[in-house]
């Protein structure tokens, strides 16, 4: 049984091996990957509906490497099945190039509680509904999901508000969406 203040536990990135699978079934393995990555690591209890739309924005919008990685192979096989041609060169250059920033978000996703990936999945979440920083902070703190002040270290001091640290927190979490284009040109 796992324990929201567990480390994450996750299967390590698979490797691409030329001698015992071809490139397009290596990338069917990495894309299913990043899904499951995406599922440990952002699904907590979301409702099915809501946990699709969540997938679906954090890989429209998101700029970690499962998505970056996920949107490539995805796009790649729809061009693929309009044009019926091969993988491009450029296609598969890009995705080998953001594994080494998978492996290394992996291993440093891995030093993180399960609350910690929680709080941001339900950060994020939000964001997504539509919410702001300062809106997040003060719907987790309402929830009781964050503290408003930390603990009482001398009695004579009053409590000190944390209501700072967690809009930074939170605006770590979304600073980087969409700041990147996903260009598809128009077949028509």
């Amino acid at each position: 049984m796992t324990k929201q203040t567990d480390l994450l536990v996750i299967e390590p990135v698979p490797l691409y091996d030329a001698t015992k699978q071809q490139i397009d079934e290596y990338l069917n393995d990495l894309s299913r990957y990043c899904a499951a990555f995406h599922n440990e690591v952002k699904d907590f209890g979301f409702s099915t509906e809501d946990a699709k739309d969540f997938f679906r924005y954090m890989c429209k919008n998101s700029n970690e490497p499962q998505y970056v990685i996920f949107r490539e192979i995805i796009i790649a096989q729809s061009f693929l099945e309009e044009e019926g041609d091969s993988l491009s060169a450029d296609t598969i250059s890009k995705v080998f190039s953001e594994l080494e920033r998978l492996k290394t978000y992996v291993k440093s996703v891995k030093q993180k509680t399960y609350q910690d990936l929680w709080l941001r999945a339900v950060a994020e979440y939000y964001y997504m509904d539509g919410l702001s920083v300062n809106e997040i902070v003060d719907t987790l703190i309402a929830l009781k999901l964050l503290d408003e002040y930390g603990k009482v270290v001398d009695i004579d001091k009053a409590q000190e508000s944390l209501l700072e640290n967690h809009r930074r927190r939170v605006h770590r979490y979304v600073a980087q969406f969409k700041d990147f284009d996903v260009i598809r040109s128009d077949s028509k």
